[in-house]
């Protein structure tokens, strides 16, 4: 294959004016049924986006001609499957390997309307589905809107690894460029496998304990003394009895976990527990004016102004169409979902975070916002769906978990509650819907057509949202303000002599946790300290480009290019950056300074504090080789002691992960 593959782009090489064409003729090709499983076509793309990153053929157009071309051979095997319809089976190949269109059919019937989009992305079944789609006679508008969203996915995707090979040879060696590509696969097919495995257990589990839940389903209706539970249990479905017990069990241990995650609350509130400082920390590192107004955005959709009329309009709908059992459920669904957050709020009294300007009025467990979109989009979900096929169910829950998700993150980045009080409204949300099924299943309500409560909730949430985001959108962000670490005042004698109980250790990091120590301490003007660096052989990095992305990604030379993300010393990055290399032999260092949050009784002049450390290489971390801290000396910071500055080495007893040590930190002042 490489014999004729060769020739072939070194032609296109010379006539990129060609890359169009050649591009559409191996993106159809490769679609086509019998044909795509001759040509190489995922071998052949990746060479194409190769060029393209390279500048040899244009990359957007090469990118559309190959959309355009997958959609034709989809297309294309679509019409052959409808015209010869259920004759296929008889012509050639398929009579002579019915293997091929039984795996087809068994895949399109799996995944529904779906399985157009999936397919295209499986090798094996790439250019057999569209064939079994028109021959099952999948209406023609259905499979143009797969066939067009795949492609707009798909040939991108394919491409992408080429388009990275290409781009890197251009400023990298070839050598060094297929190892940044490799580490970026093995990296991301890393995530995939971990991912795979989670997701692979959990629905082992699930079977398990399912197919143990329904023998003993059926040993509990043989049972005189347990029979009163499964009557309490019924099923309006006869078949479907069982899953009553299936979903009593998830609500008992939904109601296990909340009253774990309770008591663990009612001891270690707010910021006492590590993963609500860590996430909290974070979110407080990622804060901007323009991520504001998205959360903010966001954060209303699982307002009660927001989904509480939604209740409301539901269940007058419900009762307009005479569906009494439905109207009753979804109006004790606002009703024990607001009760449930109102109790355990102020049974519990968890207090706020603290980092905003000011915080909504009561308490924090569990999150109301987080209880409401739980419990309001799944139950949405399950009555809209609870009308359509099972096979296609599964997607729109995924995106009622993504609405859920979303509002969770947004309390999370506004500073609004703990990552505990999250959890606590999804498991209350849960609970509380778990029960209300566990209600609703008791009676059959009869069937209705979905389009005018489709058209009841999207009007609702369309008016009660736009009346709420006009009401409090400008209150919310101007309560969700950051305010800036607590300041402390002392003495420039107690800062010299290194006593007092607020003065700066460590840099904490993104994650809130104390982790590299601040062995730079400097009074001054910021120009001056610049000024007095520079002429003391320090310089001023180069921007991070993408080439320097490469090198730390895939650890080639990554001591000498600078982290791609800069480090924050309370939520800030550093206000200074400079760089030098060590004559003893030659590492690089680098030097952060940050304000810090000590003002001086008895002066004006600010307290910078800082890092100077060897730059460490990707996977120090990991695999480590040599200490990135340095002794920081002045020989280090200057070439010659300034006059107008004294210095002083403080030892310092620190304790960090229990290990009690002394540590040199630099401090300098203004000479008196």
């Amino acid at each position: 294959m490489t014999d004729i593959s060769s020739p072939v782009f070194q032609w296109l090489n010379q006539n990129p004016h060609f890359a169009g064409l050649f591009t559409f003729i191996i993106s159809a090709a490769e679609s086509v049924a019998i044909i795509g499983t001759i040509i190489p076509g995922s071998v052949t793309m990746i060479a194409i986006g190769t060029l393209a990153g390279a500048g040899i053929i244009p990359l957007y157009s090469t990118i559309i001609w190959a959309i355009i071309g997958a959609v034709v051979g989809d297309g294309i095997s679509y019409w052959v499957g409808r015209h010869f319809n259920k004759r296929l089976p008889s012509i050639w190949p398929f009579y002579k390997y019915p293997n091929l269109l039984t795996n087809g059919e068994n895949f399109f019937n799996k995944y529904g309307g779906l399985s157009v989009f999936i397919g295209r992305f499986v090798g094996p079944v790439r250019a057999l589905v569209p064939l079994v789609a028109g021959m099952l006679d999948m209406p023609p508008l259905r499979f143009t809107i797969a066939n067009i969203v795949s492609a707009i996915g798909w040939a991108p995707a394919y491409m992408l690894p080429g388009i990275l090979l290409g781009a890197a040879s251009l400023e990298l060696p070839p050598d060094i460029a297929v190892h940044a590509l490799i580490m970026l696969l093995l990296t991301g097919l890393f995530i995939v496998l971990c991912v795979w495995i989670v997701w692979g257990v959990f629905g082992l589990i699930s079977r398990q304990a399912e197919q143990w839940l329904t023998n003993l389903w059926i040993s509990m209706s043989q049972s005189t003394r347990l029979r009163p539970i499964t009557t309490l249990l019924q099923h309006h479905d006869p078949q479907k009895r069982h899953g009553q017990l299936i979903l009593a069990f998830y609500f008992l241990v939904t109601l296990f976990l909340l009253f774990c995650l309770t008591v663990v609350v009612s001891l270690h509130p707010g910021n006492d527990l590590v993963v609500n400082d860590v996430i909290f920390h974070t979110f407080r590192s990622l804060r901007s004016p323009t991520w504001d107004n998205i959360m903010i955005a966001i954060t209303l959709l699982g307002d009660s102004h927001t989904l509480m009329p939604l209740a409301f309009t539901l269940t007058v709908f419900f009762l307009y169409k005479k569906r009494f059992h439905t109207a009753l459920h979804v109006l004790f669904i606002g009703l024990l979902t607001s009760a449930n957050v109102y109790i355990l709020k102020h049974l519990i009294k968890s207090p706020r975070p603290w980092g905003v300007l000011q915080n909504a009025d009561g308490f924090s467990f569990p999150s109301g916002h987080s209880t409401l979109s739980v419990a309001f989009y799944f139950a949405i979900t399950f009555l809209l769906l609870h009308i359509f096929k099972p096979k296609i169910r599964k997607p729109f829950y995924w995106i009622a978990g993504m609405l859920v998700l979303l509002v969770s993150i947004s309390r999370l980045y506004l500073g609004a509650h703990w990552f505990t009080d999250v959890v606590g409204g999804w498991l209350v949300g849960a609970a509380t819907l778990m029960l209300i099924i566990l209600s609703w299943n008791r009676s059959n309500e009869k069937p209705f057509h979905a389009s005018g409560m489709i058209v009841t909730i999207l009007l609702t949430l369309t008016l009660s949202y736009s009346i709420n985001a006009y009401q409090h959108f400008t209150p919310i962000k101007q309560n969700a303000a950051q305010i800036p670490w607590p300041t402390y005042e002392v003495s420039i004698d107690n800062w010299w002599q290194q006593r007092g109980d607020h003065l700066p250790l460590y840099r904490i990091n993104r994650f809130g946790l104390a982790r590299q120590i601040l062995n730079l301490q400097w009074q001054g003007s910021l120009s001056t300290i610049q000024k007095l660096l520079l002429e003391n052989g320090w310089t001023s990095p180069q921007n991070t480009t993408w080439i320097d992305a490469l090198h730390r990604i895939a650890n080639i030379d990554s001591a000498q290019h600078l982290p791609l993300v800069a480090p924050l010393y309370l939520d800030h990055q550093p206000i200074l950056v400079l760089i030098k290399r060590l004559p003893t032999n030659h590492q690089l260092i680098v030097l952060r300074l940050w304000q810090s949050n000590i003002r001086f009784t008895n002066s004006a002049l600010p307290l910078w504090v800082g890092t100077v450390e060897i730059i460490p290489s990707t996977y120090g971390w990991l695999f480590p080789k040599r200490q990135h801290t340095i002794l920081l000396t002045s020989d280090i910071l200057f070439q010659k002691s300034p006059q107008h500055f004294s210095l002083k080495i403080q030892m310092r007893s620190l304790n960090r992960h229990y290990r009690p040590r002394a540590q040199p930190i630099l401090l300098l002042k203004p000479a008196q």
